[in-house]
């Protein structure tokens, strides 16, 4: 008897399995009634506020036979625990035959179930290839030695008549996988096919719903039918993949099958390979859509594939024809461009990849290309450029481009696509700076392309210009274009800016405009080129020409006395910079600058927008700002326009650049934090460095703007109103102001603050700003125009015998005030009640 009791506890203890997941939803209690119940709809009671359930089932034939694998829970809401070596089960047919049942090896420990917790249990069992899961119960059997062969049944789960494990099609189910929670679901199912097989591509989700990581390397997939024929699937990106609690993949399965199996009813079952019990386990099925071969990509369509888990949109760009002869025997060479574009998160290695050209007959032309250790990088494109030769008499636009994955020593390879092709004429290429033809009647010249920075990015500017070549006025012609570096298409759509003032071109003229697009400031470029095109109605894009070079153009450096001009049809101007300095400030340095702008222009106008940055050697980028203007200047007027920049601490001050071009308002671009940008284009470089500004202590011909400001007989006094208040304090001087009149518009509103610093130990400040022009609204005063003009400056505080300590010395500060900035233009140390 003793034996007998200990051979029974190794089985029961065998037969024990904790998964670390809440407790279950408490299914119906089994009961004698007529009426069916699906498996996980029932349990049966093991102790006081204990039960046992039976969650799912299923099958997968295998060498040693037709293999179930069912998950049992034990939900113990008591207050202690179950003690398993009191209890076993029997699986049994509802005819009586019975299958011997086992756990895992890797769960053979675990011998109870505590108070308040819920455990998953996993068992195997070999049954005969005719038991159907509805055939199936579960006898549950405590031991107790007071009744006959000390078995006490407790209940019995039996399968409902209807019962099914399978998933339907594209539907969800979350998986016992090992000690694991998966949520799967088919996404994707497509099936090609050829003479005697058929080939199944399927986008498998698998979604880690548990609370650690999971390793996948033990997952297998089969096909199974109705009648139990079994094929393996391949799953070459989850061998060697782990899975991240909340993480998705989407695996790309493969599988060949006799054409005759493809047409019945099919299912996909997972599986868990469990070395110990040299079988594997299903752990979920799923019902296999209909079947359809996936539809061709039509000519400028693009077919979303899944590669390493990550989706990536294919294409193919118009096929060009080399070497085209008459349609006869000659063999004629083919060159098509393949683009993948990855719409992950993550680079991925670039896929090893076939291609071939299929015919109306059905003949494939294998294609070639040159293969890299690259990667495909989120957001851009990269483009295979594909070369072959078929018969002269085989027609480009007839055949079809068949895209398949490179068969490997443990995956066989799949149809990725097949993709409509189109032919189309060579596209012939050039140096930057080099010349087309187009029309016959229009000489197009690449003048450069240039890399300037903005805010989060740069960007890529082709500067082109389109010449009329023939006697008669011609309209503008639609040519854009897109940029390629280091031999990739930019993804980011490139726009199209006007810079001339026209809308035709006279014979022997130029018209001028640019193409842009962003790309990320981290960008290295090795080879640059534009690719110009013409529109195509409802069509991709016609390329015409191809402009190449190994970098981007050098921007020109200009001296100071230079004046950079703008040549564009109804902005023509010039513009010289006139002063630069910095400033010193409290918190940080500013930069600041004047420009003269002259309207070159025969008639009133608006002056071309201007942008600039300055650059250090260290390569930081410091955004210039400009006054605003938006008056129009007269022929030949000269306009003062000032500019200016907070330098951050790192700024390098002895050497930097002054990059000044045109400025043009952009698009938002994709990615950028702001709305809208501008992008500056044909910029010079004024190269600067140790101008840093001595301040005026003299407080004579402080020159800011147009303006000239003196000041004399500076002196400061107590202001006392009555016998005894002191309200505050009054400078007294006279001034001299006179305006530079050789310019037409000074740029921006600029205005004069004195500043009062008392010198003693509380530094007490107070400040008074003055208008130069009559400003509808403000509150301030007006300095007006002329020489030895008396003022008073009021510095009102009825505190302020609180706020000195002496009456010893004080320092009056000048500043130009402007665009809610200040620049020192002057400061004087004074002493109290005494002109100076």
């Amino acid at each position: 008897m003793k034996k007998w009791i200990k051979y029974g506890v190794i089985t029961i203890t065998a037969s024990s399995l904790v998964l670390n997941a809440a407790p279950l939803t408490k299914p119906q209690l089994v009961e004698a009634a007529t009426i069916e119940k699906t498996l996980s709809s029932q349990y049966v009671g093991l102790k006081a506020n204990a039960t046992l359930s039976i969650r799912d089932a299923q099958f997968l034939m295998q060498e040693k036979g037709r293999v179930l694998t069912f998950t049992v829970n034990i939900n113990n809401n008591g207050n202690s625990s179950v003690d398993l070596i009191d209890y076993w089960l029997r699986v049994k047919t509802k005819n009586g035959k019975s299958f011997k049942a086992a756990v895992i090896d890797s769960q053979k420990d675990i011998t109870s179930i505590p108070a308040k917790s819920s455990k998953y249990l996993t068992y195997y069992a070999v049954v005969d290839s005719s038991t159907k899961l509805s055939d199936l119960q579960f006898e549950i059997i405590k031991w107790d030695f007071s009744v006959a062969n000390y078995e006490r049944q407790l209940g019995v789960i039996k399968a409902s008549s209807k019962e099914s494990n399978k998933i339907a099609a594209f539907k969800d189910k979350t998986m016992i996988y090992g000690s694991s929670k998966i949520r799967s679901a088919i996404k994707q199912a497509f099936i090609t096919k050829d003479q005697t097989n058929a080939y199944i591509t399927l986008n498998f989700l698998i979604e880690n719903a548990g609370l650690n990581a999971t390793d996948l390397a033990n997952m297998r997939f089969y096909i199974q039918t109705d009648s139990n024929s079994v094929y393996k699937v391949s799953a070459a990106d989850l061998e060697q993949a782990s899975i991240q609690p909340k993480e998705r993949k989407i695996a790309t399965l493969n599988v060949k099958l006799p054409i005759q199996v493809a047409s019945k009813p099919l299912a996909l079952v997972v599986a868990l390979n469990d070395d110990a019990s040299k079988l594997v386990l299903p752990v979920g099925e799923f019902t296999l859509p209909a079947l359809t071969s996936a539809p061709v990509t039509a000519v400028g369509g693009s077919r979303t594939v899944y590669f390493s888990g990550q989706p990536v949109t294919t294409s193919v760009a118009p096929t060009t024809i080399v070497d085209q002869e008459s349609e006869s025997t000659t063999d004629k060479s083919v060159s098509l461009e393949f683009q993948l574009i990855n719409k992950g998160s993550e680079a991925l290695k670039t896929p090893d990849l076939e291609f071939y050209l299929k015919t109306k007959s059905n003949v494939n032309y294998p294609l070639t290309y040159t293969k890299d250790e690259s990667k495909l990088i989120p957001g851009i494109k990269k483009a295979l450029t594909l070369t072959g030769d078929i018969p002269g008499n085989v027609k480009v636009e007839d055949c079809e481009l068949v895209v398949r994955t490179a068969a490997t020593d443990k995956d066989m390879g799949y149809v990725v696509g097949t993709y409509k092709t189109t032919s189309s004429e060579v596209v012939k290429e050039g140096t930057i700076s080099s010349t087309f033809t187009y029309a016959s009647t229009y000489s197009v010249k690449l003048n450069g392309i240039q890399r300037t920075p903005m805010e989060d990015n740069d960007m890529l500017v082709a500067d082109i210009a389109i010449t009329n070549t023939s006697k008669v006025s011609k309209k503008v012609p639609t040519i854009s274009g897109y940029f390629l570096v280091n031999g990739v298409q930019i993804e980011n759509e490139s726009k199209l800016v006007a810079l001339d003032d026209t809308i035709t071109i006279g014979p022997g003229e130029t018209y001028n405009y640019i193409v842009y697009t962003s790309i990320p400031y981290t960008t290295t470029i090795g080879k640059i080129a534009f690719v110009a095109t013409e529109p195509v109605k409802d069509k991709p894009a016609k390329k015409l020409y191809q402009f190449s070079g190994q970098a981007v153009n050098t921007i020109p450096v200009y001296q100071k006395n230079m004046a950079y001009s703008i040549t564009s049809t109804g902005k023509h101007a010039t513009i010289q910079l006139s002063r630069n300095a910095i400033f010193k400030g409290e918190t940080s340095n500013v930069f600041y600058s004047e420009f003269v702008i002259q309207n070159k222009e025969s008639r009133l106008a608006n002056l071309a927008k201007l942008g600039a940055y300055l650059k250090d050697k260290n390569g930081q980028i410091v955004p210039v700002t400009f006054a605003t203007m938006k008056e129009k200047v007269m022929p030949n007027g000269k306009v003062l326009m000032s500019a200016w920049a907070t330098l951050p601490s790192g700024f390098d001050q002895t050497s930097y650049g002054l990059f000044i071009g045109q400025s043009i308002e952009t698009a938002p671009v994709q990615g950028s934090t702001t709305t809208t940008q501008s992008v500056i284009i044909k910029p010079v470089n004024y190269q600067l460095g140790k101008e840093e500004a001595v301040t005026n202590t003299t407080l004579q011909h402080l020159s800011f703007a147009s303006y000239d400001l003196s000041l004399q007989k500076v002196r400061a006094d107590m202001l006392v109103s009555g016998d005894y208040n002191v309200d505050g304090i009054q400078l007294r001087m006279n001034y001299s102001l006179v305006k530079d009149t050789k310019y037409d518009i000074v740029a921006g509103e600029h205005k004069v603050m004195f500043e009062f610093v008392n010198n003693d130990r509380r530094k007490a400040v107070y400040t008074k700003t003055f208008n130069l022009t009559s400003v509808e609204g403000s509150q301030d005063e007006l300095l007006k125009e002329g020489t030895e003009i008396p003022l008073s400056v009021i510095f009102k505080d009825t505190q302020v015998q609180n706020q000195l300590d002496d009456h010893d010395t004080y320092t009056l500060n000048v500043y130009d005030v402007f665009q809610n900035a200040k620049i020192l233009i002057g400061s004087k140390k004074l002493t109290w009640f005494v002109a100076g």
